[in-house]
């Protein structure tokens, strides 16, 4: 996912530490060892940050978060999807888990 530069700003307030691109590449294993403890790592590039490493469900939970709004401006907006029947929304969500029928 490629975060608008709108949203790296500010973002350093949550950041555990800032590395250089340089700095990054030499400490790129203990830089995954902190994001594994779920801590967020801020990437610069000439001081400028250019990527935040942050942990996968971090990720989800903001994609997850996104479709919410999504729908829910689209709803405010009077955009309406068409329902999605009650058996192929357990169908698709029993085969996501890997437990089709």
């Amino acid at each position: 996912m490629v975060f608008p530069e709108s949203c790296m700003r500010g973002y350093t307030l949550l950041m555990a530490d800032t590395y250089s691109i340089t700095e990054a590449r030499k400490e790129l294993g203990a830089i995954a060892r902190r994001v594994q403890r779920n801590e967020h790592v801020l990437i610069t590039d000439h001081g400028q940050p250019v990527a935040a490493v942050v942990p996968p469900n971090l990720i989800e939970d903001l994609e997850d978060a996104l479709a919410v709004a999504r729908l829910e401006r689209d709803r405010a907006l009077g955009i309406a999807a068409a329902p999605v029947p009650w058996s192929e929304a357990r169908k698709a969500l029993l085969e996501a888990a890997g437990r089709g029928e």
